[in-house]
């Protein structure tokens, strides 16, 4: 998953040091800002090798910029972007611990980004940590980053950990944070912002899925899918495209590896009950017989369609009795529920932790 910086908190990251650098002219500081606009806008395209050369243009035409380290921070999400993400983190690491204390817009969104990075990395431990850290900045992030999307990616890292009351209590975090941020902003909110968050809610990388981590990435995945779905839903142009391209990516994934267990029967008919199960999960929330579809959910629904019977085939093909999921069991069941619009998540413990050193 690729996640873009808007560019408005870029410059206004930046103008926190404006006192503390020297004086530019008013066209000194619109040629600057023309500059990281269309860095950034190569980065919002995709085009992530163009704007590594771009936001490096600009570093090295201006080195003492006050948009310096929103520069770098686009330069982090590019190499995120490219798969590059070791140097995304490297970076981010050192733009964080050098704007903390006269830049902490930057460098909350620096902590926050780098939880992307851990979660592809493979490091669970570092993620909440990082989410954590940003949470504790949350007075300079936008929102609804810091209200809904932090605690919704913790959930993802409690879900895969099989920690289901701290997921469930940072999911309802996550549900109360849209809801406040809708209420404060009110009509200020733009057309878009609502499918974007959801995007970022929903992310999750499958950089690190294997045959060791199925089980839990899948866990994970059932608990935060929800929040692509509702963003197809919504038909934007550009977000809801990139929720239909993350859901297609996590499936085709999900799918190759049921595949790979060819010599291990009893595995890929494990995997295949989980995937069923995710699958299954998913279908809940597509729209009822008589519901018009728009063309992000009608590809998705036809591709997961054809994922759903590529699995059946090659776990009952080998005429093995299949151990599935309780929830498999459930939903194939005879006298199975109805089908529901939104599943109800359970009310969250009282108090969600801030810190867990025990993950």
């Amino acid at each position: 998953m690729k996640y873009i910086l808007p560019m408005a908190v870029i410059l206004l990251s930046g103008c926190s040091l404006f006192q503390r650098q020297p004086e530019n002219t008013g066209q000194e500081q619109a040629q600057e800002r023309a500059q990281l606009v269309n860095a950034e806008k190569a980065l919002a395209a995709g085009s992530f090798d163009q704007s590594v050369i771009l936001f490096k243009e600009f570093q090295g035409l201006h080195p003492q910029s006050q948009y310096l380290q929103a520069s770098r921070l686009g330069e982090a999400q590019s190499f995120a972007g490219q798969g590059k993400w070791q140097e995304a983190l490297d970076l981010y690491r050192d733009i964080s611990v050098k704007t903390r204390v006269y830049q902490p817009e930057i460098a909350a969104l620096a902590l926050y980004r780098m939880s992307f990075a851990y979660e592809a990395l493979g490091d669970d431990l570092k993620t909440v940590a990082s989410l954590l850290d940003a949470k504790t900045l949350g007075q300079y992030l936008p929102l609804e980053t810091a209200l809904a999307e932090i605690p919704a990616r913790l959930a993802i890292v409690y879900g895969r950990q099989d920690r289901e009351r701290e997921a469930i209590a940072y999911l309802n975090e996550a549900e109360r944070g849209i809801e406040k941020v809708q209420a404060e902003k009110g009509t200020e909110l733009p057309q878009d912002w609502l499918v974007k968050t959801y995007v970022q809610m929903g992310g999750v990388s499958t950089n690190q899925l294997s045959a060791g981590s199925f089980a839990a990435f899948v866990r994970g995945q059932k608990l935060v899918q929800v929040y692509l779905l509702r963003a197809l839903r919504l038909g934007d142009g550009v977000w809801s495209k990139r929720a239909l391209t993350t859901l297609l990516e996590t499936y085709r994934d999900l799918y190759t590896q049921v595949e790979a267990q060819r010599e291990a029967r009893h595995l890929q008919s494990s995997f295949g009950a989980e995937l069923l199960g995710l699958i299954e999960r998913a279908e809940l929330y597509k729209p009822l017989s008589g519901q018009n579809m728009n063309s992000y959910e009608t590809e998705f629904f036809a591709y997961l369609l054809e994922v759903r019977k590529k699995t059946e085939l090659l776990i009952y093909n080998a005429g093995e009795t299949m151990g599935l999921t309780e929830e498999s069991q459930r939903l194939h069941s005879l006298k199975r529920a109805g089908r529901v619009k939104e599943i109800t998540i359970p009310l969250p413990p009282k108090v969600v932790p801030s810190e867990d050193p025990n993950l």
